[in-house]
């Protein structure tokens, strides 16, 4: 394995495992306070969604976890496995919004789709910014 240094531990890495679970559960909890005081008026029901969300909490932290450490491996075959769960996993309450969803004003729709395509991109980008970060350590 060549991870940089405390990258490399399986110690380590399941430590960063537990601790991405715990911000994804908690970014989650966070969103269905959110669904409920936005959407729960147009038919999207909240704890349907905490259902789908706290559900897909565990394998979606899992599986963007091992795909930014197959990046920074350069294991692209395994991350692209992992990041298709991934990406299936993020767009899973996405999809239960948009297809429960009655008569959402045009200007919320609009922001909703915004959201999705901002948190996208910063996901993205983010991984990006590790994987080079991480192949700049190695190459030193």
């Amino acid at each position: 394995m060549n991870l940089p240094g405390w990258l490399s531990s399986e110690k380590h890495r399941r430590l960063i495992q537990r601790w991405w679970i715990l911000i994804v559960i908690l970014w989650d909890v966070s969103k269905t306070f959110v669904i409920d005081k936005t959407l729960a008026q147009y038919g999207v029901n909240p704890y349907i969604y905490f259902a789908i969300t706290i559900s897909i909490s565990i394998p979606y932290a899992l599986v963007t976890a091992r795909m930014l450490f197959a990046f920074i491996e350069k294991h692209w075959k395994n991350s692209i496995v992992y990041g298709s769960a991934a990406a299936i996993f993020h767009f899973l309450p996405d999809v239960y919004i948009f297809v429960t969803a009655k008569e959402v004003p045009r200007t919320l729709y609009d922001g909703l789709i915004l959201i999705v395509v901002l948190f996208t991109g910063l996901s993205i980008r983010g991984i990006v910014l590790h994987v080079r970060a991480n192949h700049a350590v190695q190459d030193k």
